[in-house]
């Protein structure tokens, strides 16, 4: 009977650990034990060898600050790598920041060490958690951070809380900046089900809400009011408006047009100078207003390329254009991505906290001249968990308010955690920093680098 017993929980043993290695394995969309290879060789990089030796790694003595640093890495999973999350922690002792990976993965990595390298450190040691870094010879890869003092920025951003997910600590720490949101949000999940019936007063109530939130979390951020905009267009339109530049959007859900629906709740006297029908020759054409009257020197906008959100894409298509059109050349852009198009909503990987680095190599070439990282102290990851909470949409939906759906949702929750396919922003997005890919804007004036964007 006691043999019986224990080959009984041997097999659900094993059965359980098959589960976990087949979720964990569809958890990615590309091969993990590829190697992330970056060709730097035409980017405004310093690359310095260097050698790791018995887990630790000897930095330069005189070390230039202000920069955006990387250590190309060979690193390996351990077999319970396959089914426990691997990490390397980095510590000089003091400081210690902690970076995740894909389960079994395998091949070069890039460890973000921006602050070990700001600190001035000398020494830093490596320590693997379910997976290990090999000795021997690796690349130290920095860039010239850019420069935002005295300069204007201008968030772009597709819906209500992609500025901040992208871009919170850096706008809240910064004095000139405009936050400028295309969309109202009228579109996504059915949240709010038991409280509307009706499909359309659900999306016209999730809509004023979300273009709410949009024009009043970036005050949390230190942004006045004058400099908070939501242009009022459709969600989930973008792509249709920029295929065909004659047709009129409307709700995805409501079949509503009228450009005044959501942007009545403009405040700033920029609303004022809007002008058009909700067609894709008008946000061009409400965008070149804007670049005109707010001057930005610096643009923070989502990367076509490794961004799989339609929106996001044809936000930045469309910012290309006016830029184009009112031949502006100088200035930078900040590219971020919110949806991951080559690897999976689930990237940056690990806890919240933890620092983010290079993501999987794109697929063909990703047009960048520098890499940012900006640095975020640990108060201002507090306050970023509190302004993505001012955003309806990344919460759970209000079946709180009944018992049964409220454990569902719990359920629900601790689930995603336990098989790795948690996509909540206040797990991706509440980081020890935000991460840019840096384009000039005289770039979007060459054929092939814009191609590669």
């Amino acid at each position: 009977m006691l043999k019986k017993l224990l080959v009984t929980i041997g097999l659900l043993a094993l059965a359980s650990l098959c589960f976990i290695y087949i979720s964990r394995d569809m958890l990615y969309n590309y091969d993990v034990t590829a190697d992330h290879n970056y060709d730097f060789s035409d980017k405004q990089a310093i690359i310095t060898p260097l050698q790791i030796e018995n887990g630790s790694l000897i930095l330069p003595e005189k070390q230039a600050k202000n920069k955006s640093s990387f250590l190309r890495v060979s690193l390996s999973s351990s077999l319970t790598g396959k089914f426990i999350r691997p990490s390397v922690e980095v510590s000089d002792g003091v400081l210690t920041e902690m970076e995740f990976f894909e389960h079994g993965v395998a091949g070069v990595r890039y460890l973000n060490i921006s602050k070990f390298i700001e600190k001035g450190t000398l020494e830093i040691h490596f320590s693997g958690n379910h997976a290990s870094i090999a000795d021997g010879a690796v690349e130290l890869i920095q860039f010239d951070n850019i420069s935002l003092a005295g300069k204007r920025v201008l968030v772009l951003a597709p819906h209500p809380d992609d500025a901040e997910i992208a871009a919170f600590g850096l706008y809240s720490s910064h004095d000139d900046v405009y936050v400028v949101t295309v969309t109202s949000g009228d579109a996504g999940p059915f949240m709010y089900d038991e409280i509307y019936d009706d499909e359309v007063t659900h999306y016209l109530k999730k809509g004023e809400v979300r273009t709410w939130n949009s024009l009043t979390v970036p005050m949390l951020g230190g942004v006045h009011p004058e400099h908070i905009l939501n242009l009022g267009y459709n969600d989930a339109r973008l792509k249709k408006m920029a295929s065909d530049r004659e047709f009129v959007a409307a709700g995805l859900y409501t079949d509503i047009s009228d450009m005044d629906t959501f942007r009545q709740q403009n405040s700033s006297s920029l609303a004022a100078g809007l002008k058009g029908i909700n067609n894709w020759q008008s946000l061009v054409a409400n965008l070149e207003y804007l670049l005109g009257e707010i001057k930005p020197d610096i643009i923070i906008t989502p990367s076509p390329k490794l961004d799989m959100h339609s929106d996001h894409q044809y936000t930045t298509h469309a910012l290309v254009e006016a830029l184009k059109n009112i031949e502006r050349h100088d200035g930078h852009l900040l590219l971020y991505t919110n949806h991951q198009a080559v690897f999976n909503e689930r990237f940056p990987y690990g806890d919240a906290g933890a620092t983010i680095s290079l993501p999987p190599t794109p697929r063909g070439s990703n047009h960048f001249t520098r890499l940012y990282s900006h640095p975020m102290t640990l108060a201002q990851q507090q306050g970023k968990i509190l302004a993505l909470d001012g955003q309806n949409d990344l919460r759970l939906g209000t079946d709180f308010r009944f018992p049964l759906r409220a454990f569902g949702q719990a359920f629900e929750t601790l689930w995603a955690d336990l098989n790795g396919s948690n996509e909540s922003y206040f797990r991706r997005a509440i980081r020890s920093n935000e991460f840019f890919f840096v384009v000039d804007i005289e770039d979007i004036y060459d054929d092939e680098k814009l191609g590669e964007l």
